[in-house]
């Protein structure tokens, strides 16, 4: 399959940072909404695939949430994150958004064969209801963009709100992953700024469009009282930042919980 089936977009450095919103009354606006206007809006969960945890997310994960997948390599976070793209655009007429997906990769692991596979699933799953519902269709729909390095994914998130100007259809954002640049940096200090840079930058695209953030992030050892134990990688502050931690292992098991220690099964029953 051609990669130009996924559309490719690329914004420059420059161009990111003239568009960095300036702290002023008119980004203060806040809008207002009754518990009883929110509860008559169309549906705003994106389907995971899974039914253990759509179920326990009430229907899927809900947009203006930042949900971390995090696990070692080949658990299947990646895959998620694909079927997330896809799910997001199922169709209004099946219950879905009909919405369309960024992904942003810095791990340069995205492959658009394995996309159409799970994209043709999906084709096949709802042909009966919505039968314009096509597979590359989906692919058009997934904006794709490039980042191995640190400085390109600030210019990316910093850039993204043009991009959502120009398809306010988007309502998902992924990167996978978000240590793999970050860790690179060898200052920490450095390393927690642009951090708390890319938190504050995606809590903002959030207030302006209506969407969710999904990234994916690796476990590492942290030298603690003697011992060394596995702990998420991005640090404590991080954790504390994002709205839901899914826990993937190699059982296929899926947890949740913002730490390992507290976190707990999800079954099918639940």
């Amino acid at each position: 399959m051609s990669r130009k089936l996924v559309r490719v977009w690329e914004p420059s450095q420059p161009e990111a940072i003239e568009l960095r919103p300036s702290v002023s009354h008119e980004n203060l606006q806040v809008s207002y909404k009754s518990c009883w206007d929110i509860s008559l809006s169309a549906t705003n969960k994106i389907l995971t695939g899974n039914k253990a945890l759509d179920s326990h997310f009430g229907g899927g994960i809900s947009l203006g949430q930042l949900v971390e997948l995090i696990g070692n390599s080949g658990t299947g976070k990646t895959q998620m994150c694909l079927q997330l793209c896809l799910n997001v655009q199922i169709p209004k007429a099946a219950g879905g958004l009909e919405g369309s997906a960024l992904f942003i990769d810095t791990r340069q692991d995205f492959h658009p064969d394995r996309l159409k596979g799970l994209a043709l699933k999906l084709e096949r799953q709802y042909a009966h209801k919505v039968p314009e519902f096509k597979a590359h269709k989906m692919l058009q729909k997934i904006y794709y963009v490039k980042c191995h390095k640190l400085d390109q994914l600030m210019a990316t998130v910093l850039s993204c709100h043009r991009h959502l100007v120009e398809h306010p259809d988007i309502k998902l954002i992924v990167i996978d992953s978000l240590a793999f640049t970050l860790r690179m940096l060898e200052n920490g200090a450095h390393r927690y700024e642009m951090l708390l840079e890319l938190h504050e930058s995606m809590r903002r695209l959030q207030r302006q469009h209506e969407l969710a953030w999904v990234f994916t992030n690796v476990l590492t050892h942290r030298y603690v009282k003697k011992k060394f134990q596995v702990e998420p990688a991005l640090g404590d502050l991080h954790s504390h930042l994002i709205n839901e931690r899914i826990w993937f292992s190699g059982s296929s098991e899926l947890h949740l919980g913002k730490s390992w220690r507290t976190s707990r099964l999800i079954k099918e029953s639940e």
